[in-house]
């Protein structure tokens, strides 16, 4: 039964906000928006949410059912508003890209958010399921407008069980994970949710070595290895002790995160014992013998202060290439933990460098027209690099221009003032997904006029609105574990996923429809850092606020 005239209801507490058409966007589109909605009012219900669900229902294709008719609604929704508002095609018609482009996500979500009545507005997706750890904290109602909640997504497996209580999907979802998406990248995950390695990474299938937190997701240094890089504080896992001891090899050098200088790092155990700590300016083999049984896990923990470079957020303290695990054979006698630390010889500093060439050489045979490059520089090759400069390059060296390398004494030695203003690099927000869990105030979404409205593929416009609302005074804060979201996976290359990334680029390609590359948001969050002030990108009409639109209230 539908309501068109639906009656006004007490204000709610939490409103969330989807888009959606019925079209079987990325497979099953119906089901994964069912275990939704019902998923949402039994939780709304159990705790007692006052809220409302508005689904935004964006250019609804002639030939199916509208979704109030196409979902199962309950009679009574409990303490949850369900609304559904329709963006007609004809609406739709008016954007560049209509023909090619059949829902503009983040201006739909802007037509929900617009006409939102709840204090806080949560901006989510149709395919998304939440830990019950996290709508009892939703349900407490200790939300503060001064924060904007971001959360870490956790991918699972697309056959949640259909029509089955909330805690059985729940119980599933937690149990056949695929992957988990946080702030420091995309990790595959065994369906239990512990870490495993990527296909190409830093340590050896089945030699017991794990990466925990404090790493990001590894890189490729073309066909001459992985490496993953480390924040401050990293983790390593090792898995059930053989009852010998280990000795553990790491391949690593400094990153650009501690500016060059050269880097402290301590090896310390789960209960906080130091093994040793060592400090190298290149790269380096570090060891580390523990006697049996080992234990389960080890931190790596790097002295002083970093900070981001100029292009990229994170504060790449350093980076390891190659983590081995040997058993040892002892002669008598107890093995005492210890950790040493060797620069490795030129043939390696030699490999070091070729690797980096062939890492610039891939990076811009397959980027776009701005290349993004993070090459980390030792000290010592930063002051070969420097006279090489300052001496003028091979030939004011070989012929020895003592007038040209005078010209670049001095215009090194220039004064701070007469350079160019330095634009600092934006805050190390955790904007991965967060298209599927953006939590403001309503304020403040009014405050900066919702999503940028661009007429573009929506990849990349929630990173941006995050910089916005975090330099709009709205301070990140990432809801922790237990708390998660599960998103029900799709179709590949129907929206992004690591495997389905390069079908979605070749189908957007083919349709020549734009993408915000990441590299301007970057750009733009570096100039909101330095103005300490959002961007607002829309008018004063944004959300389509002059336009009239139908609205249904299924199950009344």
């Amino acid at each position: 039964m539908l309501d068109r005239n639906p009656k006004i209801v007490p204000e709610p507490y939490l409103s969330l906000v989807v888009t959606a058409r019925n079209d079987d966007h990325g497979g099953n589109l119906l089901g994964r928006m069912q275990i939704f909605v019902d998923g949402w009012l039994a939780q709304a219900r159990r705790h007692n949410i006052p809220s409302e669900l508005i689904i935004v229902e964006w250019n609804p294709p002639s030939e199916r059912p509208p979704l109030a008719n196409a979902l199962r609604w309950p009679a009574d929704s409990g303490p949850c508003e369900v609304r559904i508002v329709t963006v007609s095609p004809e609406i739709h018609g008016r954007f560049e890209h209509g023909a090619n482009l059949p829902l503009y996500q983040m201006i739909g979500k802007n037509v929900g958010i617009r006409r939102a009545r709840g204090r806080f507005i949560l901006a989510t997706n149709i395919d998304i399921l939440f830990s019950d750890e996290l709508a009892a904290f939703l349900g407490s109602q200790q939300l503060r407008p001064d924060r904007m909640y971001r959360i870490d997504r956790h991918d699972a497996m697309s056959d949640v069980p259909a029509g089955a209580p909330i805690e059985e999907q729940l119980a599933y979802c937690k149990s056949h994970l695929i992957r988990v998406n946080r702030r420091e990248g995309t990790f595959e995950v065994t369906p239990d949710g512990r870490p495993t390695l990527d296909a190409f990474d830093a340590a050896r299938p089945g030699s017991g070595v794990l990466f925990g937190s404090g790493w990001f997701s590894p890189d490729r240094l073309g066909r001459l290895g992985t490496f993953r890089w480390a924040q401050e504080e990293a983790e390593i896992l090792l898995d059930s002790s053989p009852n010998a001891p280990t000795r553990l090899t790491l391949d690593l050098e400094p990153g650009p995160g501690n500016r060059s200088s050269p880097l402290t790092l301590e090896v310390l155990t789960e209960d906080g014992i130091s093994i040793g700590r060592g400090t190298m300016g290149a790269r380096s083999r570090m060891t580390i013998t523990l006697p049996a049984p080992s234990p389960r896990r080890l931190i790596l923990r790097a002295s002083g202060t970093y900070t981001s470079t100029t292009s990229d957020p994170r504060s790449l303290c350093y980076r390891v290439f190659r983590v081995e695990r040997d058993l040892l054979k002892t002669h008598g006698g107890a093995t005492e933990s210890s950790m040493t630390l060797k620069r490795t010889s030129r043939t390696g500093r030699i490999q070091v460098l070729w690797g980096q060439l062939q890492y610039v050489i891939r990076k811009l045979a397959e980027g776009g027209p701005l290349v993004p490059l993070t090459v980390p520089v030792s000290p010592r090759l930063q002051r070969v690099l420097k006279t090489y400069v300052d001496h003028g390059g091979f030939t004011e060296m070989l012929f020895n221009s003592k007038s040209r390398r005078k010209a670049a004494s001095s215009s090194s030695s220039a004064s701070p003032a007469s350079a160019g203003p330095s634009v600092p690099c934006a805050d190390f927000l955790h904007t991965n997904a967060c298209g599927d869990f953006t939590l403001l105030a309503r304020e403040r979404w009014f405050d900066l006029r919702g999503y940028p409205e661009f007429d573009i593929f929506s990849m990349n416009i929630d990173s941006l609105f995050c910089f916005a609302a975090h330099y709009g005074g709205a301070r990140e804060e990432v809801l922790a574990d237990p708390m998660r979201i599960y998103h029900i996976e799709h179709g590949s290359g129907s929206g992004w996923t690591p495997e389905g990334q390069q079908k979605l680029w070749e189908r957007l390609a083919a349709k020549r429809i734009p993408v915000l590359d990441n590299q301007d948001v970057l750009q733009w969050g570096a100039q909101m850092r330095r103005l300490n002030s959002p961007m607002i990108f829309n008018h004063e009409a944004w959300g389509l606020a002059d336009v009239d639109f139908d609205e249904a209230a299924p199950g009344r």
